[in-house]
């Protein structure tokens, strides 16, 4: 994924997922309805998940790492 579609899909919400990296917030919980567009857009973006909640929450949390890196959002 590059920085460009990530970013301008989720710039207004970089805040929540930094935290949600961070281990500071669950995302699925607290922020359901962006977990639910996160999830989907990497889904989208033809991501494997396992239709295990706990196992699809740690690839959203890995994707959104690596994305956030790459974006220049976190270091």
């Amino acid at each position: 994924m590059t920085r460009g579609p990530f970013l301008s899909k989720f710039k207004n919400h970089t805040k929540q997922l930094v935290l949600a990296v961070e281990d500071k917030i669950d995302l699925e919980y607290d922020h359901p309805e962006l977990y639910k567009r996160v999830y989907n857009y990497y889904k989208e973006g033809e991501i494997y998940f396992y239709d295990d909640r706990d196992k699809d929450y740690n690839i959203v949390i890995e994707e959104l790492e690596y994305d956030l890196m790459n974006a220049g959002v976190m270091g």
